[in-house]
């Protein structure tokens, strides 16, 4: 849509261009027309592209300036879609590895009471999951938008880094992330214009949590008091103005 707006503006900044520069000669559908061949009908339609270029050149300035708009909108809900997707396919029983996870657990506690993995009469056996977690698994869907995720894992099988990369008709998307202790992560990610930005969260031991992130705007603060408390709320840390000393000195006087 905003190309189309472009594209239209562009159209009037030329109709103006012309309403402006014929004089003696007046547009038409082939060419020109010689004011003289067509008689009284000059006046009044020189009249009229007279009148009309100021509000068709305004025009190219409104259409161009909501044509950015637009871009922009575009952009952010383009980023703001991306960031749902990464997450969604990060979401725990949503993807594979947490689907593993829970097979092994029903697995291992089947084993306890049935040492040979084989059900009695009546009974039915959980699925056996795999020897391995799946770490690497990927998704394309209708529009042909490919998600593709790769994970790693400790011994105990926390995730311990992932990576969400979308892939849309030639644009990517990515996002990398790390996990530390007591919910912390660092997220890096990669828009699909190549912009990087972070969110660094860090957690000390009461749970008290600092979340900064860094974009081309610059770098933001939060606290939250209790990340582990999902009713306590981040909140933006107001950096104070460095203090200046008022005009004119204000120290002791030296006389």
């Amino acid at each position: 849509m905003a190309s189309a707006l472009t594209l239209l503006a562009n159209t009037f900044k030329e109709d103006a261009a012309k309403f402006r520069t014929y004089g003696s000669q007046v547009p038409g559908q082939y060419g020109t027309i010689p004011a003289a061949d067509i008689g009284g009908v000059a006046a009044p339609l020189g009249s009229f592209y007279t009148a009309w270029s100021a509000p068709m050149g305004k025009a190219v300035d409104g259409l161009g300036a909501l044509s950015k708009l637009l871009g922009y909108v575009a952009d952010g809900a383009e980023a703001w879609d991306d960031g749902v997707a990464a997450q969604f396919a990060a979401t725990p029983g949503r993807n594979p590895l947490d689907r593993w996870i829970q097979q092994k657990k029903a697995w291992d506690e089947w084993l306890k009471t049935h040492p040979d993995g084989k059900p009695k009469e009546g009974e039915t056996a959980p699925e056996k999951p795999s020897d391995q977690p799946p770490l690497h698994y990927t998704n394309t869907d209708k529009n042909g938008v490919t998600t593709d995720v790769t994970v790693k894992v400790d011994g105990n099988y926390n995730v311990t880094e992932q990576t969400v990369t979308i892939t849309d008709h030639g644009t990517t998307y990515t996002e990398h992330t790390t996990y530390g202790d007591n919910g912390a992560y660092n997220t890096v990610t990669t828009g699909r214009d190549g912009s990087v930005s972070t969110e660094k969260v860090e957690v000390d031991g009461a749970g008290r949590g600092t979340r900064t992130i860094t974009d081309k705007d610059g770098t933001t603060v939060y606290t939250n008091p209790n990340i582990k408390d999902p009713e306590s709320p981040w909140t933006k840390v107001v950096k104070e103005p460095p203090y200046r000393p008022p005009i004119g000195g204000g120290g002791r006087d030296r006389r």
